[in-house]
């Protein structure tokens, strides 16, 4: 299983390095087969890193004397003001190589994925370079204006995401039924995840503000964060379908059963108790059974 570490909020140039430096370090232990970021800032520049051996991780933008070995390929930089970081730790379930690190780019979005996903829709598999089902996914959900509703019919297995969209300014934190997530703020107003909840209160330390108990992510629920601002701010929390389940035979289901994920309520706020504007954490959510979808306004 890969792992990811996800963070909002208003970070200084050396508080970003330290959150990278801090995951890669905790990552390269178990993680061997790439360690990859994304850093988008309040002016709009997006730096990505790829780094084959997630161990040598030399930090971002550093010039190395030429008897260091380092594979890599880095673009873009770090400014004074970042309002999102995405870190991603490799385990791979295709070929090892700097091209299938995450994270993947294309049309101004940039993906990283903790997951195994099958395609099952109608038609052709969509192309990845070097069969890496990420790359799949993403050359598919950069076509698509609401790809989060038709993943079900779409894709099998299962995934969490980590994604920045340069053109559309915004963050999205996305779990599926069965994936891994865990969840902290601080008094600062940065929103954090993990893919463990010990590996997010390490990462998280690293602040100086004092950070909250990790909590799980609410499974099937897909979290979009608007960071053009110097402060970002929660956009919309929804309820997302997750992914379908692929064709298997009758001899299957006679001997192994079904496999099913599980339910969850859609969410719901009172507006009552909605804090955003003021304190731009999150809402209190309730149960029910009507199906809604809440979004706020842009700032």
């Amino acid at each position: 299983m890969c792992k990811l570490f996800i963070a909002t909020g208003s970070f200084t140039k050396l508080q970003t390095t330290k959150l990278i430096e801090k995951a890669a370090s905790l990552f390269s232990k178990t993680q061997k087969d790439g360690f990859g970021l994304t850093v988008y800032g309040s002016n709009g520049t997006v730096a990505t890193g790829h780094y084959l051996e997630p161990s040598n991780y030399p930090g971002f933008g550093v010039t190395l004397p030429e008897w260091i070995d380092c594979n890599r390929i880095e673009t873009g930089s770090i400014t004074t003001n970042t309002t999102a970081i995405v870190c991603h730790g490799r385990t791979a379930t295709s070929r090892v190589m700097l091209a299938n690190v995450h994270p993947f780019v294309s049309k101004g979005i940039s993906l990283s994925h903790n997951g195994v996903l099958s395609w099952i829709g109608k038609g052709t598999a969509p192309k990845a370079t070097n069969h890496c089902d990420s790359e799949q996914f993403l050359n598919w959900f950069a076509k698509l204006k609401a790809p989060f509703n038709n993943t079900k019919e779409n894709w099998s297995g299962y995934g969490v995401f980590g994604i920045i969209d340069s053109n559309k300014k915004t963050l999205t934190v996305a779990k599926c039924g069965s994936g891994k997530l865990s969840y902290c703020s601080n008094n600062s107003g940065a929103h954090m995840w993990s893919t463990e909840q010990h590996d997010l209160e390490t990462i998280a330390n690293v602040l100086s503000d004092n950070a909250t108990k990790p909590l799980a992510m609410r499974p099937n629920t897909v979290c979009r964060f608007a960071i053009k601002a110097k402060k970002p701010r929660l956009l919309s929390v929804d309820n997302w379908q997750g992914f379908g389940s692929a064709v298997r035979s009758a001899d299957w289901f006679k001997s192994m059963g079904t496999l099913a994920e599980p339910k969850h309520k859609p969410l719901t706020y009172k507006r009552d108790s909605w804090p955003l504007s003021e304190t731009d954490s999150f809402p209190d959510y309730q149960p029910t059974d009507k199906q809604t979808t809440n979004q706020l306004p842009l700032p």
